[in-house]
């Protein structure tokens, strides 16, 4: 049998090769791959990065509700804080796809509280920590913690609804959450109820200290 030529080589190579590139299964990463990523490198705290991945996963799906989530969240640790605001909104009118196991609402809700608190806006505050508790306080459930970070809980929302209730002065309110803290802690400590001027400072301090002790947990 004579030799082949280098040009039949080359063209039944070709042909190898487009046949393998046809049989191959191409693969499109999806909003929920990129946001799912996105949260990968949020629980190594690699913020920025995370961010340009929840990005993506808006611009794949306009409509990915946990996109605009990571967004907030990540804004959010970045100390970015109107635009974090502006994205977890924006996320609030979007619809939760059923498959998804994690209840990105409440997420949301939670992230609202603590953005609008660090730009002390605590009638905002007030407002979606409120709907927050609407959202997740059920009989015989165990309380609501972050997904991304089990250390992130309910009570962390609590005493952020706390210190607002204080700063609006709306002191029954502020005795409520505390109240609800320590018995969640299963804690002895009293309660402040003196809302006198001397009262008014000493439970200033006592809701910094439960804010210290759920910080360090």
């Amino acid at each position: 049998m004579g030799r082949m030529s280098k040009t039949t080589v080359l063209f039944i190579l070709s042909l190898g090769l487009i046949t393998v590139d046809a049989c191959r299964k191409k693969y499109y990463a999806t909003a929920e791959d990129m946001a799912e990523y996105g949260w990968v490198l949020f629980e190594t705290q690699e913020y920025l990065t995370s961010n340009a991945w929840f990005l993506d996963a808006i611009k794949e799906n306009k409509d990915w509700k946990d996109g605009y989530n990571g967004l907030g969240w990540t804004y959010a640790k970045l100390m970015v804080l109107d635009s974090s605001i502006a994205h977890f909104t924006t996320g609030l009118e979007k619809t939760q796809y059923q498959w998804n196991p994690v209840d990105v609402q409440s997420e949301i809700l939670a992230g609202l509280t603590f953005a609008n608190h660090a730009l002390g806006k605590d009638a905002k505050t007030i407002q979606y920590g409120t709907a927050f508790l609407d959202s997740t306080v059920k009989p015989l459930t165990q309380g609501w913690a972050f997904t991304h970070d089990s250390l992130l809980n309910y009570l962390d929302v609590r005493i952020t609804l706390a210190a607002s209730y204080y700063a609006l002065g709306k002191f029954d309110s502020t005795i409520l959450q505390v109240t609800v803290i320590l018995d969640s802690l299963n804690s002895s400590e009293l309660v402040i109820t003196d809302t006198t001027l001397t009262g008014r400072k000493e439970m200033a301090k006592q809701i910094m200290t439960l804010q210290d002790y759920l910080l360090s947990k």
